[in-house]
Protein backbone atom coordinates (compact mmCIF):
# COMPACT_ATOMS: atom_id res chain seq x y z
CA UNK A 1 0.00 0.00 0.00
CA UNK A 2 2.64 2.37 0.87
CA UNK A 3 4.87 1.37 -2.51
CA UNK A 4 1.55 2.19 -4.42
CA UNK A 5 0.80 5.24 -2.68
CA UNK A 6 4.20 6.84 -3.45
CA UNK A 7 4.05 5.79 -7.15
CA UNK A 8 0.84 7.82 -7.22
CA UNK A 9 2.21 10.49 -5.28
CA UNK A 10 5.18 10.68 -7.88
CA UNK A 11 3.38 10.78 -11.24
CA UNK A 12 1.50 12.93 -9.81
CA UNK A 13 4.03 15.73 -9.49
CA UNK A 14 5.65 14.27 -12.53
CA UNK A 15 1.95 15.68 -14.49
CA UNK A 16 1.77 18.72 -13.03
CA UNK A 17 5.48 19.32 -14.16
CA UNK A 18 5.21 18.49 -17.19
CA UNK A 19 1.94 20.30 -17.60
CA UNK A 20 3.60 23.89 -16.82
CA UNK A 21 6.61 23.21 -18.81
CA UNK A 22 4.57 22.74 -21.89
CA UNK A 23 4.88 25.66 -23.30
CA UNK A 24 2.49 24.91 -26.64
CA UNK A 25 1.31 27.32 -28.32
CA UNK A 26 -1.76 29.44 -28.96
CA UNK A 27 -4.48 26.73 -30.91
CA UNK A 28 -8.10 28.03 -30.30
CA UNK A 29 -9.55 30.16 -28.14
CA UNK A 30 -10.76 29.18 -24.50
CA UNK A 31 -14.42 29.54 -25.38
CA UNK A 32 -14.72 26.19 -23.85
CA UNK A 33 -14.00 27.26 -20.19
CA UNK A 34 -14.93 30.77 -18.96
CA UNK A 35 -15.95 32.20 -15.80
CA UNK A 36 -19.76 32.28 -14.99
CA UNK A 37 -19.99 28.75 -16.78
CA UNK A 38 -22.81 26.28 -14.77
CA UNK A 39 -22.31 22.52 -16.15
CA UNK A 40 -24.12 19.00 -14.78
CA UNK A 41 -23.13 15.36 -15.63
CA UNK A 42 -23.28 12.13 -14.57
CA UNK A 43 -20.17 9.71 -13.32
CA UNK A 44 -18.96 6.22 -13.30
CA UNK A 45 -15.65 5.99 -10.71
CA UNK A 46 -13.21 3.20 -10.25
CA UNK A 47 -11.87 2.90 -6.86
CA UNK A 48 -8.24 0.93 -6.80
CA UNK A 49 -5.68 -0.25 -3.90
CA UNK A 50 -7.89 0.16 -1.26
CA UNK A 51 -8.34 -1.36 2.29
CA UNK A 52 -8.90 -5.08 1.11
CA UNK A 53 -7.07 -4.85 -2.61
CA UNK A 54 -10.70 -4.94 -4.71
CA UNK A 55 -11.62 -3.04 -7.07
CA UNK A 56 -15.04 -1.38 -6.51
CA UNK A 57 -17.27 0.12 -9.12
CA UNK A 58 -20.08 2.95 -8.67
CA UNK A 59 -21.81 5.75 -9.87
CA UNK A 60 -22.54 9.43 -9.45
CA UNK A 61 -23.31 13.22 -10.42
CA UNK A 62 -21.51 16.53 -10.08
CA UNK A 63 -22.82 20.31 -11.23
CA UNK A 64 -19.97 22.47 -11.82
CA UNK A 65 -19.66 26.23 -11.46
CA UNK A 66 -16.63 28.00 -13.13
CA UNK A 67 -15.09 31.39 -11.02
CA UNK A 68 -12.39 32.27 -13.20
CA UNK A 69 -10.97 31.49 -16.52
CA UNK A 70 -8.45 29.54 -14.87
CA UNK A 71 -10.27 27.81 -11.68
CA UNK A 72 -13.57 25.60 -11.46
CA UNK A 73 -15.68 24.20 -8.45
CA UNK A 74 -17.45 20.59 -8.50
CA UNK A 75 -19.61 19.97 -6.24
CA UNK A 76 -20.44 15.94 -6.74
CA UNK A 77 -21.75 12.45 -5.11
CA UNK A 78 -20.96 8.83 -5.96
CA UNK A 79 -22.30 5.77 -4.82
CA UNK A 80 -19.66 3.14 -4.99
CA UNK A 81 -19.70 -0.64 -4.23
CA UNK A 82 -16.94 -3.63 -3.28
CA UNK A 83 -17.84 -6.85 -3.80
CA UNK A 84 -15.59 -8.54 -0.84
CA UNK A 85 -14.92 -12.45 -2.51
CA UNK A 86 -18.26 -12.90 -2.11
CA UNK A 87 -18.44 -12.68 1.47
CA UNK A 88 -20.44 -9.60 1.49
CA UNK A 89 -20.12 -6.34 -0.10
CA UNK A 90 -18.70 -2.94 1.28
CA UNK A 91 -20.75 -0.05 -0.22
CA UNK A 92 -19.27 3.83 0.35
CA UNK A 93 -21.07 7.22 -0.46
CA UNK A 94 -18.82 10.07 -1.00
CA UNK A 95 -20.44 13.86 -0.99
CA UNK A 96 -17.99 16.57 -1.37
CA UNK A 97 -16.49 19.30 -3.80
CA UNK A 98 -13.39 20.08 -5.95
CA UNK A 99 -11.63 22.81 -7.22
CA UNK A 100 -10.02 22.02 -10.74
CA UNK A 101 -7.16 24.79 -11.83
CA UNK A 102 -6.44 25.32 -15.77
CA UNK A 103 -2.43 26.04 -15.89
CA UNK A 104 -3.34 26.29 -19.84
CA UNK A 105 -5.90 25.68 -22.17
CA UNK A 106 -5.61 23.99 -25.18
CA UNK A 107 -8.51 24.23 -26.87
CA UNK A 108 -10.30 21.01 -26.76
CA UNK A 109 -8.41 19.49 -24.73
CA UNK A 110 -7.86 21.11 -21.39
CA UNK A 111 -5.18 19.35 -18.77
CA UNK A 112 -6.18 20.20 -15.36
CA UNK A 113 -4.92 19.83 -11.80
CA UNK A 114 -7.61 18.95 -8.76
CA UNK A 115 -7.98 19.01 -4.79
CA UNK A 116 -10.92 18.98 -2.46
CA UNK A 117 -12.37 17.60 0.05
CA UNK A 118 -15.68 15.39 1.08
CA UNK A 119 -17.69 13.35 3.60
CA UNK A 120 -17.63 9.50 2.90
CA UNK A 121 -20.11 6.67 4.59
CA UNK A 122 -18.85 3.16 4.60
CA UNK A 123 -21.09 0.51 4.99
CA UNK A 124 -20.17 -3.19 5.08
CA UNK A 125 -23.09 -6.46 4.88
CA UNK A 126 -21.72 -9.89 5.38
CA UNK A 127 -23.42 -12.28 3.65
CA UNK A 128 -26.72 -13.78 5.00
CA UNK A 129 -27.91 -16.94 3.68
CA UNK A 130 -31.36 -19.06 4.35
CA UNK A 131 -29.36 -20.44 7.44
CA UNK A 132 -27.63 -17.91 8.77
CA UNK A 133 -28.50 -14.24 9.22
CA UNK A 134 -26.29 -11.79 9.51
CA UNK A 135 -27.66 -8.26 9.46
CA UNK A 136 -27.04 -7.66 13.03
CA UNK A 137 -23.44 -7.89 12.07
CA UNK A 138 -23.56 -4.76 9.64
CA UNK A 139 -20.70 -2.17 10.11
CA UNK A 140 -20.83 1.49 8.97
CA UNK A 141 -18.51 4.47 9.48
CA UNK A 142 -18.76 8.12 8.42
CA UNK A 143 -15.12 9.52 8.32
CA UNK A 144 -13.89 13.06 6.39
CA UNK A 145 -11.55 12.50 3.56
CA UNK A 146 -8.96 15.06 1.28
CA UNK A 147 -8.28 14.15 -2.62
CA UNK A 148 -5.63 15.35 -5.45
CA UNK A 149 -4.69 14.28 -8.53
CA UNK A 150 -4.78 15.18 -12.47
CA UNK A 151 -7.21 15.60 -15.28
CA UNK A 152 -8.68 16.42 -18.03
CA UNK A 153 -11.90 17.69 -20.28
CA UNK A 154 -12.39 16.69 -23.89
CA UNK A 155 -14.71 19.17 -25.21
CA UNK A 156 -16.50 17.57 -28.15
CA UNK A 157 -18.67 20.85 -28.74
CA UNK A 158 -18.77 24.33 -26.65
CA UNK A 159 -21.32 23.02 -24.96
CA UNK A 160 -20.54 19.16 -24.42
CA UNK A 161 -17.39 17.69 -22.32
CA UNK A 162 -15.97 14.16 -21.37
CA UNK A 163 -13.52 14.13 -18.65
CA UNK A 164 -11.39 11.71 -17.23
CA UNK A 165 -9.38 11.94 -14.00
CA UNK A 166 -7.16 9.96 -11.49
CA UNK A 167 -7.00 11.37 -7.44
CA UNK A 168 -5.70 9.83 -4.76
CA UNK A 169 -8.29 9.95 -1.64
CA UNK A 170 -6.99 9.79 1.71
CA UNK A 171 -9.76 9.13 4.59
CA UNK A 172 -9.22 10.43 8.59
CA UNK A 173 -11.75 8.74 10.96
CA UNK A 174 -12.63 5.34 12.52
CA UNK A 175 -11.66 2.35 11.37
CA UNK A 176 -14.33 -0.42 9.62
CA UNK A 177 -13.67 -3.17 12.33
CA UNK A 178 -14.21 -6.43 9.69
CA UNK A 179 -11.77 -8.77 8.10
CA UNK A 180 -12.07 -11.21 5.07
CA UNK A 181 -10.77 -14.94 6.45
CA UNK A 182 -10.47 -17.65 3.13
CA UNK A 183 -11.69 -21.16 4.67
CA UNK A 184 -11.27 -24.32 2.50
CA UNK A 185 -14.64 -23.67 0.72
CA UNK A 186 -14.14 -19.97 0.10
CA UNK A 187 -14.12 -16.44 1.87
CA UNK A 188 -15.92 -15.47 5.29
CA UNK A 189 -16.45 -11.99 6.36
CA UNK A 190 -16.03 -11.14 10.21
CA UNK A 191 -17.06 -8.31 11.64
CA UNK A 192 -16.96 -6.09 14.90
CA UNK A 193 -19.83 -3.98 16.74
CA UNK A 194 -18.78 -0.53 15.18
CA UNK A 195 -16.02 0.87 13.80
CA UNK A 196 -12.91 1.33 16.19
CA UNK A 197 -10.04 3.20 16.49
CA UNK A 198 -8.71 6.53 14.17
CA UNK A 199 -6.47 6.41 11.54
CA UNK A 200 -6.23 6.69 7.67
CA UNK A 201 -7.22 5.13 4.97
CA UNK A 202 -6.14 5.77 1.15
CA UNK A 203 -7.37 4.60 -2.02
CA UNK A 204 -7.28 5.81 -6.03
CA UNK A 205 -10.40 7.34 -7.38
CA UNK A 206 -10.82 6.79 -11.82
CA UNK A 207 -13.08 8.54 -13.03
CA UNK A 208 -14.91 9.06 -16.07
CA UNK A 209 -17.66 11.84 -16.45
CA UNK A 210 -20.13 13.21 -19.66
CA UNK A 211 -20.68 17.00 -18.54
CA UNK A 212 -23.16 19.70 -20.38
CA UNK A 213 -23.01 23.25 -19.99
CA UNK A 214 -26.16 24.57 -18.71
CA UNK A 215 -25.78 28.66 -18.69
CA UNK A 216 -23.30 31.38 -18.61
CA UNK A 217 -24.26 33.79 -15.31
CA UNK A 218 -21.99 36.14 -15.88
Amino acid sequence: MKRTTLTFILVLFWGVYSIGQDDGGETEDARYLQKGQVSVGMRTTTSLFGHDNIPGLGVGGQTRWQIFDFMNTEWFADWITLDLKGAGTRNNAHIGWSVMFYPKQFGRITPYVVAGHCFDYAKVIPLSTPYEDRSDEIVTRWSSAIQMGLGSHFFLNDRFDISLQAQYMLHLGKHLDYELNETPSGYYLTTGTEASGVGMEGHVLITASMNIRLADLW
